[in-house]
């Protein structure tokens, strides 16, 4: 038996090693075409800020390491674009969903105070006009009155 075992790893033993080359020729073609991929990235960063600024192929090549491959900081440097600031950068995931609920909240709240303002603001016009029926009426009827006596005094002098 334990000859067997010994026959059988002798066997088994360069099975192992040529996939092993295997993978290491497969990891060094993918590595070989990363670097294709990534050279011809960066000429395209390159070649994208040389047309949206004056910049020569050095001078972009530079400006690009300088901000750490973002062709669009780049151009806005050179535009003079200030970079907007997130106020959420520094927050946990957690942190920022329940400031944008907050936020979402905040606004809800100062949408119904404005109706509740508003329909005060209806509530008390309605009542001036409503006074102002009142005294025309009011008006009219004692205009009414003073009429109806004028012309009983009228009836009895004459």
């Amino acid at each position: 038996m334990n000859l067997n075992l010994n026959n059988q790893s002798a066997k088994l033993s360069p099975m192992p090693d040529i996939d092993i080359e295997k993978k290491k020729e497969e990891q060094q073609k993918r590595n070989e075409w990363l670097k294709e991929k990534m050279e011809l990235r960066h000429k395209q960063q390159i070649q994208f800020i040389m047309t949206q600024t004056n910049y020569d192929e050095n001078e972009a090549t530079q400006k690009l390491q300088a901000c750490n491959y973002d062709a669009m900081k780049v151009v806005s440097e050179y535009l003079g674009i200030a970079p907007k600031k997130d106020e959420y950068a520094k927050k946990t995931k957690n942190q920022k969903v329940f400031s944008v609920i907050r936020d979402i909240m905040d606004s809800g709240s100062r949408n119904f105070m404005m109706q509740q303002d508003r329909a005060k603001k209806l509530e008390e016009i309605k009542k001036t006009m409503e006074m102002k029926k009142q005294n025309e009426q009011i008006e009219q009827t004692e205009s009414q009155r003073d009429k109806n006596n004028i012309r009983i005094m009228k009836e009895k002098i004459d």
